[in-house]
């Protein structure tokens, strides 16, 4: 399968780049807001990683803005406000290091993250930016998912005593 190259390559990097920057903005929001309502700056990082975990590991949510992307970032943080408030909230992984996972993400992963999650583009418009058939070009997008899915899972919450995952 080839991979992208040329103008191809650089607009992926800048729209990675610029995904990054969202992630951040967004942790840094979180972390912020929950800052003021926990009076407790370590419980709002937890909180900040948190969500953006459970954002990761559900990527097709980066495609939207406005309500669905800040409705999303409301579920995840409400949970683990309730936790905090309860006294029950878990540590993870902290904003520095889910970071650094997020920026050794794979370049072939990158790709189907681009395409797929932030341009909101289908596996037909995949397929064509990788030169590869609509196949190919599925399996590569299961592949991102799992692997966005694994570079969260140190920042997401454990699974609650019935062992489902938390919101």
């Amino acid at each position: 399968m080839a991979a992208v190259t040329g103008a191809g390559q650089a607009a992926i990097a800048q729209d990675f780049a610029e995904w990054l920057e969202r992630v951040r903005a967004t942790f840094e929001a979180v972390q912020y807001t929950c800052a003021h309502r926990l009076a407790d700056p370590t419980l709002a990082e937890q909180v900040g990683v948190q969500v953006v975990a459970g954002m990761v590991a559900r990527p097709g949510v980066f495609r939207y803005f406005g309500l669905p992307y800040s409705g999303r970032i409301a579920k995840l943080a409400e949970a683990r406000l309730a936790e905090a408030a309860a006294g029950e909230l878990a540590t993870v992984c902290g904003w520095a290091e889910l970071r650094e996972r997020l920026v050794q993400l794979p370049e072939q992963h990158r790709q189907a993250l681009v395409v797929m999650c932030v341009r909101g583009a289908d596996v037909a418009s995949l397929a064509a930016e990788l030169s590869c058939d609509e196949e190919s070009a599925e399996r590569r997008h299961q592949a991102m998912l799992l692997c966005m899915s694994e570079l969260a899972t140190p920042g997401l919450a454990p699974p609650d005593r019935d062992g489902r995952a938390r919101p």
